[in-house]
């Protein structure tokens, strides 16, 4: 008897627990357009009846309202939903069937739950999916199909999951060609298939931000990817590039961002096939020189980051013929610049507006000719770092010259640290 009482009493609780439900409010015409839910204090199982049975309800947002699962029919009969929010639960699978009913949805978030993967043909009555939201789960496959029947899919976020590119099926994607912006980011997709995007022929931007990699992936840089705009590359392990062909397919590209690798060298030529580079981020890798010709002859770039690296000489021809708007150099090995080298840049078609130089060995005599040739072109600097409160460079006892030769390079390098 009092096994039985205690049975009914956890049941109770259990059913206590799951069941609280979030509170919601309506707002936009007549109070039913869009429903927005917060969270009480207990798990919750979504069931019909919270959301379900409006036919004008275009937007549900279910933000942490603490879901663990989704029954059959809670979104029964809304044949007008567009917008369905679902971040931020503990939602761990979606059975078959759940998503069923409105077809009519545009935006699907499922991002920071627990999922794992989902069952095939749980997204076939989505064919107006244009943005899918899967980040921050816990997905380790996609099962082949599973997005086929999202054709005007434009947008998908895969970021930070335990996705293995090596296994991935290259045809994941066969049917959903019109993607624009792809997010790859913290999944682990060295040893990709070389044709995984092979059949995207409008993409955009494409992110493999701490991703594994060991180089340049050939599936970024495939001939289909002409269109794209943005490419990220950055904290990875890529050490050269030195295959000075590794860009020419992606001659639309405006925005490289191959910061926080290890890079220690780079094919002078390779980013000449990028006509419409706007900008180039190299932060935070292992350069200690730049190739004469690197950004030379690039007729839209503007904006160049070379900062954090362990430059000890930067030659003014590598920047020739390129409108160089904002350059950074903080944070380098260099103990002077060459003479004139803003006037350099504005006589071969830089316009040089912002100007960041900062924690170098600078000699002392340097500096000054830099901090003169800034403050007369009304270049912005970071000028913070100059108010004489603190040693920034150094000088040999006996003269104030500014030294401008290689082999004196070290000298300074050694002083200015030690």
């Amino acid at each position: 008897m009092q096994r039985a009482i205690l049975v009914i009493a956890l049941t109770i609780k259990y059913l206590l627990l799951i069941g609280a439900q979030p509170s919601c409010e309506y707002t936009g015409e007549k109070k039913q357009r869009d429903v927005i839910c917060t969270a009480d204090k207990s798990d919750y199982v979504l069931t019909r009846g919270l959301v379900s049975d409006n036919n004008k309800t275009t937007r549900v947002t279910l933000r942490n309202c603490k879901i663990i699962d989704v029954e059959f029919e809670a979104f029964y009969q809304m044949p007008a939903l567009e917008y369905l929010d679902l971040s931020q639960n503990q939602i761990k699978n979606l059975k078959l069937g759940v998503l069923d009913g409105f077809n009519r949805l545009k935006f699907l978030n499922l991002s920071y739950n627990e999922l794992e993967g989902f069952p095939l043909g749980l997204f076939d009555q989505k064919p107006n999916l244009e943005v899918l939201d899967l980040k921050g789960n816990s997905i380790v496959t996609l099962e082949l199909g599973v997005f086929d029947k999202m054709k005007k899919l434009k947008h998908i976020d895969l970021s930070n999951n335990a996705l293995l590119g090596r296994e991935m099926n290259p045809n994941i994607f066969n049917q959903s060609t019109h993607i624009h912006i792809i997010d790859f980011s913290r999944n682990d997709m060295s040893d990709s298939k070389d044709n995984l995007l092979e059949v995207f022929i409008e993409l955009d931007f494409l992110n493999l931000d701490r991703c594994q990699l060991n180089e340049v992936p050939i599936f970024a840089t495939k001939p289909n990817l002409k269109t794209m705009k943005h490419l990220m590359l950055s904290t990875n392990n890529i050490r050269v590039i030195n295959d000075s062909k590794i860009f020419m397919n992606l001659e639309n590209l405006e925005i490289l961002n191959l910061s926080y690798n290890v890079i220690e060298s780079i094919a002078a030529d390779v980013f000449t096939p990028l006509k419409k580079l706007k900008m180039i981020k190299l932060m935070n890798n292992r350069l200690t020189q730049i190739p004469d010709t690197l950004f030379r002859n690039i007729p839209n770039l503007n904006n160049v980051d070379l900062s954090h690296n362990l430059i000890e000489f930067v030659p003014v021809n590598a920047f020739r013929s390129s409108p160089i708007k904002h350059l950074n150099l903080a944070d380098n090995r260099f103990s002077y610049l060459t003479d004139n080298f803003c006037l350099e840049l504005k006589n071969s078609g830089g316009v040089l507006a912002k100007f960041y130089f900062n924690q170098n060995p600078w000699q002392c005599a340097c500096l000054r000719d830099i901090l003169n040739e800034v403050k007369n072109f009304g270049i912005v600097y970071n000028d913070v770092k100059y108010t004489g409160d603190e040693p920034v460079c150094v000088t040999k006892p006996n003269g104030f010259n500014c030294m401008r030769q290689m082999n004196e390079n070290n000298y300074f390098i050694d002083l200015y640290y030690n």
